[in-house]
């Protein structure tokens, strides 16, 4: 039986007088999910300030005095699925100064949104909408929690690449500079990986030079990782020729590395590209040392690099007989 009464529904009757208990208990309101604190107007029991509302068309003095309780809990509504949504959407929504404000409540919490899943997207946002100057703080914070570390999370990770990609160059240099020593393992590992290419697409040609020096050091071990070999592969197919070339070679020139790669897609892939970028004595170095690979010519990934080789090579021909022609 539902009674309907001048206040609703004797369900949602009862409801309403639950809640009023918890508007005198903030201890107990703290288990209350942040949109739930919001509407009831509870005071936050760790900082005995009002959590902020969730309307975003506010102006005038009103406005201004919701955006202060916000900039004082915004660590608290960061962690949470709905609050960390709502910030996103402040921080797009507000001017330059409004944005510092906001992000200026994560301050001293940085190594800890960057882990969670619910700030870290929170921090992306700060660092794609404000000015570098005004995220320089999460650099900061970050150098003394180790950024190799952070690149290897799950989350973190995602924070590192923005940063490589929306700061000033010296901002960059700094970053790329810790990590560098890192690099070796990051190329594979599951999320440092990607961590490696953006440092590769975003960093200076000095420091890029760096990082290929490394690849080409250890070029065996990474083409023959999971992941190492996606950095590679993805050097190999968009990076220019200064990059590409000197790597293509170093994996032609590694003794038995093809013949260990062309056993595998993911290798065949590389040997692929390889091919594409060496000169053509060194094309035909490799096809021999191809065909020498006990029963790899009559295996699957074999005969669809042999047929690969012979159309690149027809190509180039075509292309030459054409300029000769000229």
């Amino acid at each position: 039986l539902v009674c309907i009464g001048v206040d609703g529904a004797l369900p949602a009757q009862a409801f309403k007088l639950r809640l009023a208990h918890l508007r005198r208990s903030p201890a107990l309101a703290a288990y209350l999910p942040v949109y739930l604190r919001t509407d009831l107007g509870v005071a936050d029991a760790a900082h005995g300030s009002k959590l902020p509302t969730r309307d975003s068309d506010c102006s005038g003095s009103e406005g201004d005095l919701r955006a202060r309780r916000l900039d004082r809990t915004t660590w608290q509504f960061a962690l949470e699925a709905q609050g960390c949504r709502e910030l996103q959407r402040r921080l797009e929504a507000a001017d330059d100064k409004s944005r510092a404000a906001l992000a200026d409540g994560l301050r001293g919490h940085i190594c800890d949104a960057v882990r969670s899943p619910h700030a870290n997207f929170v921090v992306q946002k700060c660092i794609e909408v404000l000015r570098p100057a005004a995220f320089q703080f999460i650099i900061d914070e970050l150098m003394g929690d180790s950024l190799g570390h952070v690149a290897e999370h799950k989350f973190g990770c995602r924070v590192v690449m923005r940063l490589l990609e929306h700061s000033l160059p010296h901002q960059v240099c700094q970053v790329v500079g810790v990590i560098m020593p890192s690099v070796p393992k990051l190329a594979r590992h599951r999320y440092g990986n990607y961590v490696v290419q953006s440092m590769i697409s975003n960093s200076a040609t000095e420091q890029r030079c760096l990082i290929l020096e490394i690849f080409r050091r250890e070029i065996a071990m990474m083409c023959q990782d999971h992941f190492g070999s996606s950095v590679v592969r993805t050097v190999l197919q968009s990076g220019n020729d200064s990059d590409r070339v000197p790597l293509a070679q170093a994996i032609s020139k590694s003794s038995g590395l093809v013949r260990q790669l062309m056993h595998s897609q993911r290798g065949q892939a590389i040997v692929k590209l390889v091919v594409g970028l060496i000169e053509v004595p060194e094309r035909r170095r490799l096809l021999d040392e191809v065909v020498k690979t006990s029963g790899l010519p009559a295996s699957k990934y074999g005969r669809i690099f042999r047929l690969h080789v012979e159309q690149k090579a027809s190509s180039q021909l075509l292309v030459a007989t054409v300029h000769a022609g000229a």
